[in-house]
C-alpha cells in the first residue's frame, strides 16, 4: 500500500484545567499538558473532549435519547477488562457489588460501578483488610510509550463546600493500583498524597496533590476522564492482571513516602472506590483485530476498502492512526508532509505511525523522477520498531509523540531529515509504503 497524499490524524486533545490548584500533579479533568498524569478522556468527538455519551431518556417513539449523542469511546484503547479473577467488599454491602460493571468500555455513567466498601475507624485499627478487586484483560499490557494502562472511577468535582478542598474539589475514594505478570506477584505503583488533613464524608480532595492513585479524576455528570498508569515506573515489559485496593481515607493508609491518604471517608452505600472501566492503550495489535473495524458493516472490513469514502483505505487509516468510520481526511494535524529543516538546507519527511501495530511495515522511499524503478527505501520501520536508516543511508531520524495529551505516547510523529541537501537535488520526492509482514 502507498500513501498517495497528504493526511492527516484524529489525536486532538485540549482543554482548560481548573483553577484549583496546590502540588505539581494534574486536575481532576482537561489538564492534557501536565507532565505527571494527564487524565485521559474517556470519551472524544464533536460534542467535546470528555463528554460522555450517556443515554438521557426515551423520545415518542421509545428510541433512546442521548447527551453527546455524536461522541465516541476513545479509540486510543485496545482493549478493556474481560473477566474479574477476585473481587472482595469489605463491608459486606450489596449494592453496587455486580463486578461484572466493571467490565467493557467506559460509560461515563456513575452507577455502572462496582464498590470495594468502605471500612469504618475500628476495622481499620483491627486490621480488616480494605476491598480491592484483581481485573484481567484478553490480551497482556505492554510497556509502551507514555501510559500503558487507564482507570476509570466515578469521581464527581464538587459544586459545594462539604470540606475539605471545597468547590472545585473533587470528591474522591482513591485507591492503590497494583499489577502483576503472573496474576500471583504483584507490585504496587509508587504513590504520592500531599493533602494535609482529614476532609470529612462528603469534602473533597485537591487532585493536584494525588499521584499514582485511581480515583482522583472526575468519571460523572457527562465528564469522563481516567487516571494513567506508566509501566515503566515498575520497570516491567508487559503484565496480565491489575489489582485494585481501596484505601480507606482516614490517614491510617499510606502513600509511598508514609504521609497520610486522606479522601473522602467514610462513605456508605457505594463506600470506598467505584470501579467503572479499566482500559489499555498499550496492547499489540495487528489489522484482523483493531476493534475500529467492528464499527463497520462486515462487507466493508477489507484492509482495501473505503467505507468512509475519505480516499484512505482501511489498512493506511489503520497504519497513520485515524478512523476507517469518519470521513477526515480533510482533519486538522498531518499524517505525513514534507518540510525543509535546518535553515531550509535539508528536506524533512515528517509522518505518524503507531508502535503497537506488530503486522506492519512502514518504508520511507525517495525518488529523483517518481518512475515506477526509481524508488530506493531509505528508512524501514516493522513489526512497531522505531523507523531506522537502511545500512549506507545518512538521514537523520527522530521520533516524538503525536498526541497532545501529555501521558500518551504510543501514536509517535517520525521526522526524517534527508541526507541529501536541496542544493544538490533539483527534485527529491518522498513517499512511505506501508504493507502488512505478518
Amino acid at each position: 500500500m502507498l500513501l498517495k497524499s497528504l493526511h492527516r490524524c484524529w489525536i486532538i486533545w485540549a482543554g482548560i484545567s481548573l483553577s484549583l490548584q496546590g502540588g505539581p500533579y494534574s486536575a481532576a479533568l482537561n489538564d492534557a499538558l501536565n507532565s505527571y498524569d494527564a487524565p485521559v478522556p474517556g470519551f472524544v468527538g464533536p460534542h467535546g473532549v470528555g463528554a460522555a455519551r450517556l443515554m438521557s431518556g426515551f423520545d415518542e417513539f421509545g428510541d433512546p435519547i442521548y447527551q453527546n449523542p455524536s461522541n465516541y469511546v476513545n479509540p486510543v484503547f485496545f482493549d478493556w477488562a474481560s473477566s474479574v479473577t477476585h473481587y472482595y467488599r469489605s463491608d459486606g454491602g450489596s449494592s453496587f457489588s455486580n463486578s461484572s460493571l466493571a467490565l467493557g468500555e467506559v460509560t461515563g455513567d456513575l452507577f455502572d460501578t462496582v464498590s470495594l466498601g468502605d471500612l469504618t475507624a475500628t476495622q481499620i485499627t483491627a486490621g480488616v483488610l480494605p476491598g480491592s478487586i484483581t481485573l484481567q484483560l484478553s490480551k497482556p499490557i505492554q510497556n509502551f510509550s507514555g501510559a500503558d494502562f487507564v482507570v476509570y472511577e466515578n469521581g464527581v468535582i464538587s459544586q459545594s463546600n462539604q470540606g475539605g478542598a471545597g468547590i472545585g474539589g473533587i470528591f474522591a475514594e482513591l485507591a492503590y493500583v497494583e499489577v502483576s505478570a503472573d496474576g500471583v506477584n504483584f507490585l504496587r505503583f509508587p504513590s504520592t498524597s500531599l493533602t494535609t488533613a482529614a476532609v470529612g464524608g462528603y469534602g473533597t480532595i485537591n487532585p493536584t496533590n494525588v499521584n499514582n492513585l485511581a480515583g482522583k479524576h472526575a468519571n460523572s455528570y457527562e465528564k469522563s476522564w481516567g487516571t494513567p498508569f506508566d509501566l515503566a515506573q515498575l520497570e516491567l515489559s508487559q503484565i496480565t492482571h491489575i489489582r485494585i485496593v481501596d484505601i480507606p481515607g482516614n490517614g491510617a493508609f499510606k502513600d509511598q513516602a508514609g504521609r497520610s491518604i486522606f479522601d473522602s471517608w467514610r462513605t456508605t452505600g457505594s463506600g470506598g472506590f467505584d470501579l467503572e472501566a479499566l482500559g489499555s492503550i498499550s496492547t499489540r495489535m495487528t489489522y484482523a483485530d483493531w476493534p475500529q473495524l467492528a464499527k463497520l458493516d462486515p462487507a466493508d472490513r477489507d484492509a482495501e476498502d473505503d467505507p468512509d469514502g475519505d480516499g484512505l483505505t482501511n489498512l493506511i487509516e489503520y497504519a497513520f492512526a485515524r478512523l476507517p468510520w469518519a470521513a477526515d481526511a480533510a482533519g486538522v494535524s498531518p499524517s505525513c508532509r514534507l518540510v525543509t529543516a535546518v535553515g531550509g538546507i535539508y528536506p524533512e519527511l515528517r509522518f505518524l505511525r503507531d508502535e503497537r501495530l506488530i503486522d506492519l511495515t512502514y518504508e520511507v522511499q525517495v525518488s529523483a523522477s517518481m518512475l515506477a524503478n526509481d524508488w530506493s527505501t531509505i528508512a524501514i520501520s516493522s513489526a512497531g520498531a522505531a523507523v531506522v536508516p537502511v545500512v549506507g543511508n545518512l538521514s537523520v531520524i527522530s521520533e516524538t509523540s503525536a498526541g497532545t495529551i501529555q501521558s500518551v505516547g504510543v501514536v509517535r510523529e517520525v521526522r526524517l531529515r534527508s541526507a541529501v541537501s536541496i542544493a544538490t537535488q533539483t527534485k527529491q520526492f518522498f513517499r512511505v509504503k506501508v504493507y502488512q509482514s505478518l
